[in-house]
Parts: C-alpha cells; sequence; structure tokens
C-alpha cells in the first residue's frame, strides 16, 4: 500500500500547485508531511475526530514545562503515525521567553526504508 497526500509547504502551510493542479506527494514524503501536520494539530481540534492531533493544552501547555512529558507525548504521536517505524532523530525544547515549545529537529523512518526530516 502507498502512502499519498497534497504537497504542503512546511514554512507556509499553503497547498503546492503546478500551474491549476495540485502537486501530490507520495510514500516517505506523504508520511513526513503527516507526521508534520499531525503534530500541528491540537487534540480536539478536529470535528470530525476530537481524539486526533496532539494533547498540547492538557498535557503540555498551560502548566509546567516537564521535558520527559513532552518528549514523550510528542513521540507518541509521531510513532502512532501510519507507516513511521522509527524516530532516528529528535530534538524537542522550551523557549521561556516566548512560553513556546519548539520541535528543533525530528528524523523519522518509514516502511518504505526511507528516513524522512519532519
Amino acid at each position: 500500500m502507498s502512502a499519498v497526500g497534497l504537497s504542503i509547504d512546511a514554512i507556509t502551510n499553503d497547498l503546492h500547485f503546478s500551474g491549476n493542479s495540485l502537486v501530490l506527494v507520495r510514500d516517505a514524503a506523504a508520511v513526513g508531511q503527516h507526521v508534520r501536520q499531525r503534530l500541528k494539530t491540537f487534540e480536539g481540534e478536529w470535528f470530525l475526530d476530537t481524539t486526533a492531533g496532539v494533547p498540547w493544552l492538557d498535557q503540555i501547555l498551560g502548566r509546567r514545562y516537564d521535558p520527559a512529558l513532552a518528549e514523550a507525548v510528542v513521540k507518541a504521536e509521531i510513532l502512532d503515525t501510519r507507516f513511521v517505524t522509527e524516530i532516528t532523530s529528535f530534538s524537542v525544547g522550551f523557549e521561556q521567553p516566548l512560553r513556546q515549545i519548539k520541535i528543533r529537529e525530528v528524523e523519522i523512518l518509514t516502511t518504505y526504508d526511507q528516513e524522512v526530516r519532519v
């Protein structure tokens, strides 16, 4: 089975177009993009599935920052993504002045035997 998705710009989160056609991504690139989308979704945000997304508000934000908990929650969301087999590189931190979680680096291994930087 192949993973397919619409190509989304990682910086602007806008769809990619080629002329008047949407651009598709396949296999490992689609899996990496799906992981990125999951990490940007707050749990309860999507009305069709309120369990989808990261429990940012309930478990991480709005309370004292716990690096072990933040890492565990984010890693669990990544590993729960279809076609992800392993996290090969991971770095997350908390930026105190902005009160913001910063996911610095995530690299995953997919069932397509390709490593993808998320």
